[in-house]
């Protein structure tokens, strides 16, 4: 009851946002009109106002202490709707992280198939690369394998060319002896022949000069 006697003059004035209660009304005058000391004092005269005032300002500090539970309850609700946009914000930022782990997977996912596709390629060029060296050097070898079997069968046909020049060669050196061995066999047979005759010839005429 403290409050009720003026003993809490000294706290502190409520916040200026919240509604300030009217001033109590004056405490009625002490004394009647004009007339001074000589009209009979009326039976206020003698009232003490500081009773009233204690009155005025217990009611004023229950006005404040209901602004006070007004503020209070309003900080409150203020105090739970700045934890809810808090949390809120919270949810809101939990789910940009998530939603930023999910474009960093898929942008990785992406640039780990980006680079599956590049090393596909690349791997695919490669290959094509190797493939056309295959041929060419298959091709290569086909080329030279055919230069070298015409060479080969060039040269086969050289020698028998060789060959068939050296046989028709023997054949006429054979047939030109076997010539010269008949003209020289007719020669001797014919000088044989010409001999015989002419020992012939001999024998006879001598026989004929002997049986004359």
């Amino acid at each position: 009851m403290s409050w009720l006697f003026g003993l809490n003059r000294g706290q502190p004035e409520p916040p200026p946002d919240l509604p300030v209660p009217p001033p109590p009304p004056p405490p009625p005058g002490g004394s009647g009109g004009s007339g001074g000391g000589d009209k009979p004092k009326d039976k206020w005269s003698n009232f003490d106002p500081t009773g009233l005032e204690r009155a005025a300002q217990a009611a004023r500090d229950l006005d404040k202490s209901r602004h006070a539970k007004e503020a209070l309850e309003l900080s409150r609700m203020q105090e739970q709707t700045v934890q809810m946009e808090h949390q809120s914000k919270m949810k809101e930022y939990e789910a940009a992280l998530e939603q930023l782990k999910g474009d960093q997977i898929r942008i990785q996912g992406e640039e780990r198939r980006k680079t599956l596709n590049e090393e596909t390629k690349q791997h695919q060029s490669r290959a094509q690369y190797q493939d056309k060296l295959a041929r060419q050097r298959y091709e290569d070898q086909l080329r030279q394998q055919q230069a070298l079997n015409e060479e080969n069968l060039r040269r086969q046909e050289e020698s028998v060319q060789k060959q068939e020049a050296m046989r028709k060669a023997t054949i006429e050196h054979e047939m030109e002896l076997r010539h010269k061995n008949e003209m020289l066999r007719v020669e001797a047979e014919a000088k044989a022949r010409a001999r015989v005759e002419r020992e012939n010839a001999d024998t006879i005429r001598e026989q004929i000069r002997l049986k004359a």
